[in-house]
């Protein structure tokens, strides 16, 4: 009998041992829990000071590019920039490459932004299920230590051991996330460089700088032994680093049939066929660089669709309007157009089909409006009707007659220089805006249906043949055609620039 209470004794004792041991495992998970949140709370901290840092570089970055090309731009360089730009103006120049760049800076930092805000999203969603699973732990353990049940105690160490692997996986990924954000701190910082070495001016002779000033437009180095340009025909590969140089986006106007959009690029003179889009009844189009969006005008169904660049999805803006020519402010987000339907007018609207309105009305003011262009700085408005070049205030106010002529559709404005371009039949025709005295400029292969002034060369399209021609009006005023557009059936095209 002793025998037996003796072993009753020793039993008891081992399941105490046993238990005691499991509880001491428990409370070691849970500290080593506390100590994960403790460690995520760091990263959380760490990642705050990060996007503090990267926006003190971001600023300095600014500050240190604008002192930089201040000091690096001398009076030597002006004057070279000057023989080379022919009126261009150098200080637009360079404003337009700051501004590129720091909009990529600005593009590099909200990337960085959402990523950890989504970082802090997943931080916060693991730190509310760690607090549940903490209390799910404390009420398991005192469960057990009710039931006293060494079973129990194996089984919820068992499932600890699973959920703390689960810990050490999220652990990994948050770093590899704060990884990611330092190698996009990294990245913000290039920019700067590239600023740098961009210009950086050296000391040349005057052979090096005549080479330097055909450079600018890379059809003008064989344009000065010739007037056509061989044009090789490629299909469009996969978008890269060199199909985001500028291009050419032609359409096919008026056409009753569908047909795909040609590009035309610029930096090597080739045209290709445009995978994205195939349409019919277009008629006018543009682009909106802030957004990489194209804003077609179509007929039949009379509407004005959105695209992006790398799709074939169009989404509907503003529906029974009919449109020939459509100009973007991107400062103040206004796409003004010439409208045939409802009626004869000029109108505007947000990049996003919102708001719009009728800010003058052109029935009683001779043919349906055509071509469209913008002064921005001064909120002027100048377009053609066939028989008259035009200007209005962007409230609609002082409607008056520049010029008349015949067949006048295409405008375009040097607003650097002052300087207005249209077509007068087939003549290219320029009027200092400061005094309205028109010069003809050069005679063109086709009547122009639509001009863009790039760089000093005015790319049009040609109505009759469907062609793209060039006019080079900063060095030698010399027209000469790029290419013939082989569209079955369409004899007007339309261009887009897409710098």
């Amino acid at each position: 009998m002793t025998t037996f209470k003796c072993l009753a004794w020793s039993l008891t004792c081992t399941s105490l041992v046993y238990f005691c041991n499991c509880e001491d495992s428990i409370a070691s998970v849970i500290e080593r829990l506390d100590q994960f949140e403790e460690e995520l709370l760091d990263n959380k901290d760490d990642m705050i000071r990060m996007e503090k840092r990267i926006l003190n570089i971001i600023n300095g970055a600014k500050t240190s590019l604008r002192a930089e090309l201040k000091e690096n731009i001398g009076d030597k360089v002006r004057e070279a920039m000057a023989e080379i730009l022919q009126g261009e103006s150098l200080q637009d120049m360079v404003k337009t490459q700051v501004v590129s760049e720091l909009r990529h800076l600005k593009q590099g930092y909200h990337q960085m932004k959402r990523q950890i805000h989504h970082v802090s999203k997943e931080l916060k969603d693991f730190q509310d299920e760690t607090s549940v699973f903490h209390e799910t732990v404390l009420k398991k353990a005192r469960v057990g230590n009710r039931e006293n049940s060494s079973d129990v105690s194996v089984k919820y160490r068992h499932r600890l051991e699973i959920e703390l692997q689960k810990c050490e996986v999220t652990t990994a990924d948050l770093k590899a996330d704060i990884k990611r954000c330092m190698t996009l701190n990294e990245t913000c910082q290039f920019p700067k460089q590239k600023h740098k070495t961009t210009f950086t001016v050296h000391h040349a002779s005057p052979a090096t700088q005549n080479d330097t000033s055909t450079s600018g437009s890379p059809v003008l180095t064989s344009l000065m032994t010739t007037q056509r340009l061989p044009v090789s025909t490629t299909s469009v590969t996969t978008q890269g680093r060199q199909e985001e140089r500028s291009r050419i986006l032609i359409a096919p106007r008026w056409s009753s049939t569908q047909h795909q959009f040609r590009q035309l690029n610029i930096h090597s003179n080739s045209l290709s066929v445009y995978q994205y889009l195939t349409m019919k009844n277009v008629l006018s189009v543009a682009y909106v660089a802030k957004t990489r969006k194209l804003l077609i005008g179509l007929n039949n169904p009379r509407k004005i669709v959105s695209s992006a660049l790398d799709t074939s999805h169009v989404t509907v803006l503003r529906e029974g309007v009919q449109t020939y020519g459509m100009a973007v402010d991107e400062e103040r987000d206004i796409v003004f157009m010439t409208t045939d339907f409802p009626r004869h007018s000029i109108s505007r609207m947000s990049t996003q089909g919102k708001d719009f309105t009728t800010i003058v009305n052109l029935s009683n003011y001779g043919n349906w409006p055509s071509g469209i262009t913008l002064d921005n700085k001064r909120k002027k408005i100048y377009g053609c009707n066939g028989g008259k070049l035009f200007m209005v205030t962007y409230d609609g106010q002082g409607l008056a007659t520049l010029a008349t002529g015949n067949g006048m559709y295409a405008v375009t404005l040097d607003q650097t220089a002052g300087v207005l371009y249209y077509n007068n039949d087939k003549k290219l025709m320029k009027m200092t805006v400061s005094n309205n005295v028109s010069t003809e400029v050069t005679t063109l292969t086709a009547r122009s249906c639509n001009m863009r002034l790039y760089r000093g060369t005015i790319y049009y399209g040609g109505c009759g043949p469907p062609i793209v021609g060039a006019v080079d009006v900063t060095y030698n005023t010399l027209e000469y055609t790029l290419q013939s557009v082989g569209m079955e059936g369409v004899d007007h095209v339309h261009l887009c620039l897409i710098p």
